[in-house]
């Protein structure tokens, strides 16, 4: 039987009216993570408990079915299973099977994870669609742990000399998982205001998180400043400071450049080039589409390999048989 896997403002599986990230509301769809390009208010929508925590009120799904890691669901004939994407908290991959065939969609993923926890396991699967922010061979991250200890370093110098460090974050995920990963250096934070409200949510879905205050237009000292990489009137406020971009652009020099940033460290919550093709090798896949970033230049690397690849987002309402 032949199925297929469309793009329309979003993945869709149209023989069972799955929508997977959709871009835009859809009556049932699958939400990987709780980062607003991802989200949408849909009608009915599929997420883990820990998504639909970190989603506002504004913007939640009108209806929802919450699912944890490796459980099972039935859509019709088909099963749905979540598992871990490693990118943020909630972050989910969603494996689907039916009638002997199976899919994966990575939504936004990370295999190496920091602090000795074990890589992000990837289910097999005979079609893979893989998110390729970083699909492109320069995109190459240091290991995440002496990155966490050279960002550790760095903000303990400028401590020391009696400089505020301001590590630029996305406020959501990136900022908290920065903190937990600093929290075994002692440090203590003040976070910016449009990163707060992420983090007493980040805490109250589950993960708590190290000490730290709210920025209100004064000075701090002994702390270190996490803000948003866009928009820095508050950090001008801070007197002696010096700036530093947690990001995988850390990799693109141009980009770097465009937030003026003193350093940069490329700890990312996504995976890197080497991490994306270990992704298509753990899930077997003999078929895979690319999705999201640098879709063209990646799905090229994996058909020099020898695996049948394609850029799902190319072409708008491309259907393609499974």
């Amino acid at each position: 039987m032949t199925r297929e896997v469309v793009w329309d403002h979003g993945v869709s599986l149209p023989g069972h009216r799955l929508w997977l990230d959709p871009l835009v509301v859809r009556s049932f769809a699958f939400i990987s993570h709780a980062h607003t390009d991802h989200a949408r208010r849909h009608k009915e929508a599929l997420l883990t408990p820990q998504t639909l925590a970190l989603i506002p009120e504004a913007r939640r799904p009108r209806g929802w079915r919450m699912l944890g890691y490796g459980e099972a669901m039935r859509r019709g004939p088909a099963t749905v299973t979540l598992h871990s994407a490693g990118h943020m908290l909630g972050s989910a991959q969603l494996h689907f099977e039916h009638d002997g065939t199976s899919v994966l969609y990575t939504g936004d993923i990370k295999l190496r994870q920091p602090g000795g926890l074990p890589d992000t396991f990837v289910p097999k699967a005979d079609t893979l669609v893989l998110e390729s922010t970083y699909g492109r061979p320069h995109f190459r991250f240091g290991d995440p742990d002496s990155t966490i200890e050279a960002i550790a370093r760095w903000c303990r110098l400028a401590l020391d000399s009696r400089v505020t460090p301001v590590l630029l974050c996305h406020a959501l995920g990136k900022t908290e998982e920065v903190m937990l990963a600093l929290e075994q250096y002692g440090f203590s934070f003040a976070l910016e205001k449009r990163c707060a409200p992420c983090a007493r949510d980040y805490a109250a879905a589950g993960r708590p998180l190290p000490e730290w205050v709210e920025l209100n237009g004064e000075p701090v000292s002994g702390r270190v400043v996490i803000a948003p990489p866009v928009g820095k009137d508050e950090v001008r406020r801070l007197g002696r400071y010096r700036t530093a971009l947690i990001s995988g652009w850390a990799k693109d020099a141009e980009f770097a450049r465009l937030f003026g940033a003193d350093a940069t460290f490329d700890l990312s919550d996504h995976c890197d080039f080497d991490e994306l093709m270990e992704v298509v090798e753990l899930s077997g896949a003999d078929q895979v589409y690319t999705v999201h970033g640098y879709t063209e230049d990646f799905a090229r690397s994996l058909r020099k390999r020898g695996i049948r690849a394609w850029a799902l987002e190319a072409n708008e309402q491309l259907a393609l048989a499974l």
